[in-house]
């Protein structure tokens, strides 16, 4: 009898632990989709949606969920990941920048049915297992916490982005490493609001030849004026209707842009003990109102928007500037602080230099290091980084490069 129970005890947690590894998972026969990490994932950064084929046939998946306030108007978000036909173990992926708490669904639809599950966001740091991590830093711009031992490559990937591992990996130092920490915590930055500040601007694109189509259409309407008095004569006719057609697409040709959209884009480095993230912010000035977008894409504002596999397409009007993001990637942060020095390890020399709390720096030279005096003023030196400063911890430095490009460096530990 009790071999009996203890056979049925066994299979109940079999069956559990089938469960608990299908939990964020939608299945059907022959696929299965999930969002986040079976399901789990934090809103205001970027999180991973999975489209995986483990038999023949063409599956697809779609995730739907709203941003804003209702009293505002919900702004429609969807990504759509597609397998056509083939044969073995299959899988796309799509980085999804999810900045609502409210419910993701997710649809996935085969030739063996269709199924709906929905998700909830959380709003805070997540404890992770580091069993199948992505190495993307975009997924953990959270904090999230990393239970287990990785190997330096991934740990250097997701600690770039602000994770927290519980283990010190072999060839890592202990304490700060980019915008995360091993064996210890710190505090995720408010990154939309602080980028929105530093973004670019850009103008329309310029036309083909404003003057020769400012003189197109001036003598197209002087040889209106002409044919309206000689109508009666033909031998006049002919030839000003002729160069009142050659006028008429000259200056529309004119007056035409040199590009359907112009852009503009900016760099911003940010890291402790000289490793972090690199952000490109940028700005596009389109005249049409198809925007099609690099995968991943986040605008700045609101805007209705599909996610794909090759490009984000965005519905908005056209004559219109759209500042937006893209997943940031790990980078060397050449700008840190040693034993009370600020130390430039770029190959540019670095100006506009301020670190809170601090006040304004002298400007440093290449390979250059200073220990850091402390100075005092009532307001910043710089417009540009009085919002910035509100959103970043005591004793971070910004300065830039001669080229725009920003660089952060927070106070890591040793």
């Amino acid at each position: 009898m009790s071999r009996a129970w203890f056979l049925v005890a066994a299979f109940w947690l079999l069956l559990a632990v089938a469960r608990a590894e299908e939990e964020g998972q939608v299945h059907i026969p022959g696929a299965f989709a999930e969002v986040g990490w079976n399901g789990r994932f934090s809103s205001g950064g970027w999180v991973e949606f999975r489209l995986v084929a483990t038999s023949g046939g063409a599956f697809s998946a779609k995730l739907e969920t709203s941003e804003g306030k209702v009293l505002e108007g919900l702004t429609p978000v969807s990504a759509l990941l597609e397998l056509p036909e083939g044969a073995g173990i299959r899988e796309a992926r799509l980085l999804i920048p999810i900045v609502s708490t409210r419910l993701v669904r997710v649809t996935l639809s085969g030739a063996t049915g269709t199924v709906t599950k929905r998700f909830e966001p959380s709003a805070g740091r997540l404890e992770l297992d580091g069993s199948r991590l992505p190495p993307d830093p975009s997924l953990y711009l959270a904090g999230h916490t990393i239970l287990g031992r990785l190997e330096p490559s991934l740990a250097l990937a997701v600690v770039a982005g602000g994770a927290n591992l519980s283990q010190t990996p072999i060839g890592l130092p202990r304490g700060s490493l980019g915008l995360g920490s091993v064996q210890g915590s710190i505090l995720p930055l408010k990154f939309l609001e602080m980028l929105k500040e530093f973004a670019p601007t850009v103008r329309p694109p310029e036309r083909r030849h404003t003057l020769l189509g400012f003189w197109s259409v001036g003598v197209f309407i002087v040889l209106l004026g002409l044919y309206s008095l000689k109508r009666t004569e033909p031998r006049y006719t002919i030839g000003l209707a002729m160069c009142s057609t050659f006028l008429a697409g000259l200056g529309w040709w004119a007056s035409q842009p040199k590009a359907p959209f112009l852009e503009a884009q900016r760099q911003v480095l940010i890291g402790a003990n000289g490793w972090g993230i690199r952000w490109t912010i940028h700005a596009r000035y389109a005249l049409r109102p198809d925007w099609k977008l690099p995968a991943g894409a986040l605008p700045l504002e609101r805007f209705e928007r599909q996610h794909r596999q090759t490009e984000t397409i965005f519905v908005a009007s056209g004559w219109r500037e759209i500042r937006y993001l893209i997943p940031p990637t790990a980078s060397r942060v050449p700008m840190r602080i040693e034993n009370g020095k600020l130390i430039n390890e770029s190959q540019t020399s670095l100006e506009k230099i301020f670190i809170r709390g601090m006040g304004r720096q002298e400007p440093l030279a290449v390979g250059a290091s200073r220990t850091i005096t402390a100075q005092i003023y009532e307001t910043l030196p710089w417009d540009e980084y009085t919002e910035l400063m509100k959103l970043l911890p005591e004793n971070a430095v910004m300065a830039q490069q001669p080229n725009g490009t920003l660089l952060i460096a927070l106070a890591g530990t040793p």
